[in-house]
């Protein structure tokens, strides 16, 4: 079965580039979707546009969907409120409640120590806040380091090799991967936060990087066959998307910090895409590119 799939990688490349076509086409709607139906291309949560965050500990069991309708009716619809696990033994040991009011601590106090009936203190409750207006400055300069980033990373890019398709297929890879990410973050109902903003623009150099390597392997080296260094290429990566995947799995999976959760998941979504998109439709593009040069 490996043979037949390698036999395929080697022989019916260019088959093989309609997979992740096809996954960037289908990204591309999900988000366009998404836009059409909410006005946003995706979700932001508070740390975005503005809100506020509060924490309760508490191990007492509350109904998360009655909670949800009643934050919806008190606060606003776009409420959200989700459990506090503890990784080892998997009891709910708080909630966390956002909004996109900006409340004050006592607000958050009498509301929430009333519906909750619990009385709320510094020992069990936390209450952060984010001005609409702040947030909304920080989306936009977000926005404008991720693009100058792009921009940069062309040049450099074209620079180094000189030529546009290979050039083209480095951006490229990089870019479905960032469309992939947020149409993913899309179908899962997550909201794109502050952390998940630093987890793309990681994404962005860790994709560049992975493409460069293969760009260099294929390209520029001259030693052996196009398969042979493709191969040494694909080992070295398959050993570095490994060992990312393991660790933003285990990142995810054992914390119930949505700070760190939102940072893994981006990254973990990332890395998936970045196997497919560089090492077949990169790839593919490259192999194109050496085929027509010679």
């Amino acid at each position: 079965m490996f043979t037949r799939l390698l036999r395929l990688y080697e022989k019916d490349y260019k088959k093989l580039m309609i997979i992740p076509v096809l996954i960037l086409v289908f990204s591309v709607s999900v988000i366009i979707y998404t836009k059409a139906t909410t006005g946003e291309f995706f979700s932001k949560d508070i740390s975005l546009k503005g809100g506020t965050s509060m924490t309760v500990y508490t191990s007492n069991h509350y109904d998360l969907d009655e909670l949800m309708d009643w934050a919806a009716d008190v606060w606003s619809t776009d409420s959200s409120i989700i459990h506090l696990i503890n990784p080892l033994t998997g009891h709910v040991i708080g909630y966390e409640f956002r909004t996109s009011l900006e409340l004050s601590r006592d607000e958050a106090v009498s509301v929430l120590g009333g519906k909750l009936s619990i009385e709320l203190t510094s020992e069990n409750f936390n209450i952060g806040m984010q001005s609409a207006v702040i947030a909304s400055n920080f989306f936009t300069d977000s926005l404008i380091i991720i693009l100058i980033s792009f921009i940069l990373m062309s040049f450099v890019v074209f620079y180094y090799f000189r030529n546009p398709l290979p050039s083209f297929s480095i951006i490229i890879s990089t870019i479905a991967d960032v469309v992939n990410i947020i149409a993913v973050l899309n179908l899962l109902g997550a909201s794109l936060s502050v952390a998940s903003i630093g987890a793309l623009l990681m994404i962005i150099a860790y994709s560049t990087d992975s493409d460069i390597l293969l760009a260099s392997n294929i390209i520029k080296r001259r030693d052996g066959s196009v398969i042979d260094r493709l191969k040494m290429s694909l080992k070295t990566e398959a050993t570095m998307s490994l060992a990312a995947i393991t660790t933003y799995s285990v990142m995810f999976l054992l914390t119930n910090i949505e700070l760190i959760r939102s940072i893994a998941l981006v990254l973990l979504i990332g890395s998936f895409s970045d196997v497919i998109n560089t090492y077949i439709l990169s790839a593919g593009l490259q192999r194109i590119y050496l085929e027509r040069k010679s």
